[in-house]
C-alpha cells in the first residue's frame, strides 16, 4: 500500500515515515503544501494531511485530492482546535482527522480498521535484516528462517502491537497465558528467544517492562 504524507513538522513528519516505512508501507512524503500539491498525480492509495502547511494549506490540498481520488482514504492531523475547520474537511469527505499532539500508534490502528488490512512484514529499526512476517508467524534474517515457538511468536505479536511502547510483565503474561504469574515466566521466554535471534531487538526497562523498536 502507498501512503502520501504531507506534515511541516520536520520530526513528527520522520518519526511517521520511520515507523511506516518500517511497517512494510510505501510511503512517500512532503513538508510543503505546494511540493504535495504538484506530486498527486502519482497513484498513492491513502493520505495523510496537516492542515497547517506552508504555501499551500491542507484544505485546499484535500480539496484537490478529493478531485482526482473522490474514493481516496484521507486522514488529517492537527492541533487546530477550530470546530469550523474540521467540519470542513469532513464536508469535504475526509476519513479520519487525528488531534495533535498523538500517539503514532493511533494513526496505524485506525488506518488499519478502516481499510482492514495489517502490515505484513515488520523490520526492526536495531536489527537491520531482521523480519517478521506477522501473517505467517515466521522471523526472518538475511532471508533464512529462524524458527520460533508459539508463545515466542505470542511475545513477538503482543509487543509488535505496542511497537516503541514498554509493556509490562502482567499484561505479557495475561496475554499469552491469560493470567498473571510471579515466577519469572516473561523473563525466561525473553531469554529463550533473545538466544535464537542474531541480534538483541527487546529491549527492557526495569519498572517498565519490553518494547521492540520498528
Amino acid at each position: 500500500m502507498k501512503i502520501f504524507l504531507v506534515e511541516d513538522d520536520v520530526n513528527l513528519n520522520s518519526a511517521i515515515e520511520t515507523t511506516f516505512s518500517n511497517l512494510g508501507y510505501e510511503i512517500t512524503s512532503y513538508k510543503d503544501g505546494k511540493e504535495a500539491f504538484d506530486n498527486l498525480s502519482h497513484k498513492h492509495d491513502l493520505f495523510i494531511v496537516d492542515i497547517n502547511l506552508p504555501n499551500v494549506n491542507g484544505i485546499e490540498l484535500v480539496k484537490q485530492i478529493k478531485k482526482i481520488y473522490p474514493n481516496g482514504n484521507v486522514f488529517i492531523i492537527s492541533a487546530d482546535l477550530n470546530i469550523d475547520t474540521i467540519i470542513s474537511a469532513y464536508d469535504l469527505g475526509v476519513t479520519d482527522y487525528i488531534k495533535k499532539p498523538f500517539d503514532i500508534r493511533e494513526i496505524i490502528a485506525k488506518i488499519e480498521h478502516t481499510l482492514k488490512i495489517a502490515p505484513k512484514v515488520i523490520h526492526f529499526s536495531n536489527c537491520k535484516g531482521a523480519e517478521y512476517n506477522m501473517d505467517q508467524k515466521i522471523f526472518t534474517y538475511n532471508n533464512t528462517e529462524i524458527k520460533i515457538t508459539q508463545k515466542e511468536s505470542l511475545l513477538l505479536k503482543i509487543l509488535l502491537k505496542n511497537a516503541n511502547q514498554y509493556v509490562n510483565n502482567d499484561q505479557i503474561e495475561d496475554f499469552i497465558w491469560g493470567e498473571p504469574f510471579k515466577n519469572g515466566h516473561v523473563r525466561q521466554l525473553v531469554a529463550k528467544l533473545r538466544k535464537k535471534l542474531p541480534c538483541d531487538i527487546i529491549e527492557n526497562h526495569t519498572l517498565n517492562g519490553y518494547r521492540v523498536l520498528v
